[in-house]
């Protein structure tokens, strides 16, 4: 029971870490989108559109080709978790393209709807009913995210 409340907060730890970490990038996007497209309070509909788009893309990009590439994100990596397909674990267990970008979308898709109003409220609330069920669930931990990309986030050797 201890080892699932550290890998939870390992898990926490790590999605803090991607969060900085991708928040950056999208700091560099966001400059080059309004500088092509205009800043969002000024530019129209279609910068608004073109940064929902950008930072949903840059945010949903860095944990689906972290995940690709390395099997888990850099925050993941430095806090000793990985995401995993849930029905197997294991050495050989990595979720593919496919699964990453589900979860990654239901983490990250009330960006897309940020200025459509009340469904950004509904997407923000699925949001955060994603990350609130992760501490939900037991022992496993899966939230809404894991549960509809049938992934699962686990610990990496030993120290669970």
């Amino acid at each position: 029971m201890a080892g699932e409340w550290a890998v939870l907060g390992r898990r926490a730890a790590a999605r803090v870490i991607d969060l900085v970490l991708a928040t950056g990038i999208n700091l560099l996007v966001s400059a080059g989108v309004a500088t092509l497209a205009g800043p969002p309070d000024t530019g129209g509909p279609l910068a608004v559109a073109a940064a929902s788009v950008a930072t949903f893309a840059v945010y949903a990009g860095y944990e689906a080709a972290m995940t690709a590439v390395y099997g888990a994100t850099p925050g993941k990596l430095w806090m000793r978790v990985r995401l995993v397909r849930a029905e197997s674990g294991g050495a050989d267990a990595r979720p593919g393209a496919g699964p990453v970008l589900l979860r990654s979308t239901v983490l990250f898709g009330s960006v897309l709807l940020a200025y459509v109003p009340l469904l950004n409220v509904v997407a923000l609330m699925a949001a955060l009913y994603a990350l609130v069920s992760s501490v939900a669930d037991r022992p496993r931990h899966r939230g809404l995210q894991d549960k509809i990309a049938g992934t699962a986030v686990e610990s990496v050797g030993s120290g669970a």
